[in-house]
């Protein structure tokens, strides 16, 4: 291909770029066909699909042309840490597939010269709708996923040299299989991981973390040195618990950048599974052992000697005032998506508005009964609102907007005790004003995670979702988060 943006774009590295990949190429094994289904010559069914690099989203720093998709880093804030080579990372739509798949096979068309890089990473929906971690490959390398499944989506990292100047993608094909029956996928552990680990506060206001998101004064999220667990732009498919012993303070918040000092080191995964230094303990990160232990000759994966042994990065807001923390210190994170199960990816609520992002959904309290606590532990972000139980309504309304009419999947999060509504009542409406249900739920049971309300049509605008009081008096009820997905 000779077009003008190809043309320019070698001038541009000043050298002869590279095709990551024959473009479209078979495997010597398969015969050669169109997209859609193939099968290949040991008798496996193969899925084939093409995205659409059109619909994806990504930060500025991705440009979509006529032609493809091209990196041009500018005005990037870099991170402490000092990385000389930035990332840029496009994520594409949920795909919905005709069968399960465990093993996906990316195959670029994609033009980088020396020192860039195009990775792919993909992941797959549980039965419990939350998502696998992601696994990152190249173009003609098949992955194994955790898991099969028919629902995946697929994310482009690429990456720019030490110039920062980036590659460019032209095409995106795919081919998924069904490798293994479901005893062989990988084990889960009955309850969530919990690793101490040294935190550090990340700061940065202004910057935009790996997924997209600016950080804005008093933020709420954390980093994590792998790409594995970034969440969406604003999304809370990949959860920590942190606490902090220093006050008992705890807060459950959403992994929105990656950091500190590597970027491939998901030091919560048994050896087996994990991307880089298989070799040390599980829940000790690279850059703790290379601080006190001088492993890896005391140095991170990019060749740097760590300043301190952070294994997690916290942002102002969930740093000062939710943890209450002044100084870098250790803390006890629980990686809530380790049991298999995690949190289905939606927009979330809080009960806290600085923790939302108040043009997409906010809370709202009637009355003066609310009390902010944290008496029970297991509440979603920094704490909850508990109100007794009267016949009157004076409800918590969580707020949601839609820019089109559509169908949705409601959550509830709340903490339990024995104290709780037993028939706490949950009210449904549209954007309308026209109530679609009344979900009466037992607070008593099932705290500390997300439960499903129901699926309802939505139309566009804001639509709201109430927790009431007005119920069985004796008791109270919670107003913690919910989750639209």
């Amino acid at each position: 291909m000779a077009s003008k943006l190809q043309s320019t774009f070698m001038t541009l590295m000043l050298g002869v770029a590279l095709w990551e990949g024959a473009a479209w190429a078979e495997s010597p094994s398969q015969p050669a066909t169109t997209p859609g289904e193939v099968s290949p010559a040991r008798g496996a069914r193969v899925l084939s699909w093409t995205e659409d690099l059109a619909t994806g989203e990504g930060t500025g720093e991705l440009v979509r042309t006529q032609e493809g998709l091209l990196f041009e880093p500018y005005a990037v804030m870099r991170r402490p840490e000092g990385l000389q080579r930035l990332t840029g990372l496009y994520t594409l739509p949920v795909r919905t597939l005709e069968q399960p798949v465990d093993t996906i096979r990316p195959l670029l068309q994609a033009k980088a010269s020396l020192g860039m890089e195009v990775e792919v990473d993909i992941r797959v929906r549980t039965a419990s709708g939350a998502w696998s971690e992601w696994r990152t490959t190249r173009s003609g390398e098949a992955v194994r996923l955790p898991l099969a499944g028919t629902q995946v989506q697929v994310r482009l990292a690429l990456v720019a040299d030490e110039h920062g100047r980036g590659p460019s993608v032209q095409e995106v094909q795919l081919e998924g299989t069904l490798e293994a029956d479901p005893s062989q996928q990988e084990v889960q552990p009955l309850a969530a991981l919990t690793y101490r680990v040294f935190a550090t506060r990340e700061g940065l206001v202004g910057g935009t973390t790996a997924n997209g998101h600016v950080i804005k004064s008093n933020d709420r999220f954390v980093a994590l040195p792998s790409r594995r667990a970034l969440a969406s732009n604003g999304g809370s498919e990949y959860q920590v618990r942190v606490c902090y012993p220093g006050n008992g303070k705890c807060v459950t918040t959403s992994v929105w950048d990656v950091g500190p000092w590597n970027t491939k080191d998901d030091y919560w995964n048994p050896s087996s599974a994990r991307e880089m230094w298989k070799d040390l303990p599980q829940g000790k990160p690279e850059s703790q052992a290379a601080y006190q232990d001088g492993y890896n000759g005391g140095l991170d994966q990019f060749g740097r000697r760590p300043a301190n042994p952070a294994g997690i990065d916290i942002a102002d807001g969930t740093f000062w005032t939710d943890l209450g923390m002044s100084n870098n210190d250790w803390v006890n994170v629980t990686y809530l998506w380790t049991t298999g199960g995690g949190t289905p990816s939606g927009l979330v609520i809080d009960s806290n508005n600085a923790s939302n992002d108040t043009a997409k959904g906010y809370v709202e309290l009637a009355g003066a009964s609310w009390a902010s606590s944290t008496n029970v532990a297991g509440y979603y972000g920094s704490g909850y609102y508990a109100s007794p139980t009267a016949a009157v309504s004076e409800p918590a309304t969580f707020w949601f907007y839609l820019s089109a009419a559509g169908s949705k999947t409601i959550d509830a999060w709340w903490t339990s005790a024995s104290d709780r509504s037993t028939t706490a009542p949950f009210i449904i409406w549209n954007a309308s004003g026209t109530k679609l249900a009344t979900v009466n739920v037992n607070q008593q049971l099932n705290g500390g995670k997300w439960n499903t309300l129901g699926t309802w049509s939505f139309t566009a605008g804001w639509n709201k979702v109430q927790l009431s009081r007005w119920t069985t008096s004796g008791a109270y009820v919670i107003a913690d988060a919910i989750q639209v997905r």
